[in-house]
């Protein structure tokens, strides 16, 4: 409002009105404007430091998958891909330098690790020694196998560690163990193997035969032992002229018992024997005289004498006689003028009354004696 100067009476000043709404609308709008600044730094700060979480969280994110990356357990699995799976069993073997037991074959020892991969087997780990770590392999509840990571020396980009395996190791151990009993001048072969002194437990000296001559050394028997087996072995010998034993005794596949075996006996020993063995039966029944027994007997041994002066008086009444079911058995030869036998036959004598039998079981002592073989001992049995 302002006065007219003509007439003096007060008139409205648009103008001055409008400056005055103007001046209060910029103070108004000059404290408004205060605001938008503090949430814009507000903000600002907000989103920067979102944005720089963001770049922190995604290096985090990317040292941890380099870090679970160089983590060992994924060369574990690439350890069990590559040797642990059905179809690896001769690798697996190779591997790990496993050296079989020489009386085993190889087919053996990968039909073993072949069915415990067959069966499934499983890592886990058991020792952290160091920067070494140890895992066993098991196929059901049985622990086979076990093996080693270790640094290789060599970092990756992120500068961890890259683990490498180590060694391989097959607890094949075999849990059979057999024990071979033989005589000391057998070779006893386990599997096709020659067994040597290396598998000898002990070595038992029996006693000596006292009718052989003293350079005659005494008979051993030879105990054997081989642990470690994986499968039944077979177990086979020759005797010392390099024939063939049979009748080994086997006893649960674990005990094993060579017989000793005795050499064929020729037909002229045979023959001599028998005449011997008849001779000497109808010299102690009185149907024959000395001298039919005493031919065939070394006439400087104790045994001519014994044998003519003895004093025949155990004979049985009887009215003829007659040998069956005679042999020749256990023929050995000691030395080169030394060996012995074994005579046995039925000794049948006749009589009205009724029949007597007596078993003629004798072992003949014979030594070479000016170009003939003759008895100088002999041994009930």
């Amino acid at each position: 409002m302002m006065a007219d100067e003509k007439s003096g009476v007060d008139v409205f000043d648009e103008d001055a009105e409008e400056k005055v709404r103007r001046k209060k609308r910029k103070k108004r709008k000059s404290r408004n404007r205060r605001f938008p600044v503090f949430y814009t730094i507000y903000f600002s700060l907000i989103i920067i430091f979102f944005i720089a979480l963001f770049f922190v969280l995604k290096t985090v994110k990317i040292k941890l998958a380099e870090y679970e990356a160089s983590r060992p357990y994924h060369v574990v699995d690439a350890v069990m891909e590559e040797y642990f799976r059905p179809g690896c069993a001769e690798k697996l073997i190779s591997a790990s330098g496993y050296e079989q037991s020489p009386f085993e074959d190889r087919s053996v020892v990968v039909g073993a690790v072949e069915k415990f991969l067959a069966d499934g087997a499983e890592s886990y780990a058991v020792t952290n020694t160091g920067e070494e770590l140890k895992y066993s392999v098991s196929s059901g509840e049985l622990k086979f196998a076990s093996f080693v990571l270790a640094p290789s020396g060599e970092k990756d980009e992120a500068d961890y560690d890259i683990y490498e395996l180590k060694n391989i190791e097959l607890l094949l151990a075999g849990s059979r163990a057999v024990s071979i009993e033989a005589p000391g001048d057998a070779k006893v072969y386990l599997n096709g193997i020659l067994l040597t002194e290396n598998e000898i437990t002990e070595t038992i000296e029996l006693e000596k035969d006292s009718r052989l001559p003293e350079e005659i050394p005494a008979e051993t028997v030879v105990f054997y032992e081989v642990k470690e087996l994986m499968d039944i072995p077979v177990v086979t010998a020759k005797d010392k002229n390099g024939r063939n034993i049979a009748d080994i005794k086997n006893e649960n596949d674990v005990f094993f018992d060579v017989p000793k075996v005795y050499e064929e006996t020729p037909f002229d020993v045979e023959e001599r024997a028998l005449a011997a063995g008849e001779a000497l039966a109808a010299y102690m029944q009185l149907d024959a005289g000395f001298w039919k027994i005493g031919q065939y007997v070394d006439s400087s041994s104790d045994l001519y004498y014994e044998l003519m002066t003895s004093a025949v008086n155990w004979a049985d009444p009887h009215n003829g006689y007659s040998i069956e079911n005679p042999s020749v058995t256990e023929y050995e030869v000691w030395s080169d003028t030394v060996y012995t036998c074994r005579v046995k036959f039925l000794h049948v004598l006749y009589n009205w009354g009724g029949n007597f039998e007596n078993y003629f079981d004798t072992t003949f002592y014979y030594k070479l004696e000016n170009g003939k073989w003759l008895i100088y001992d002999s041994r009930v049995n």
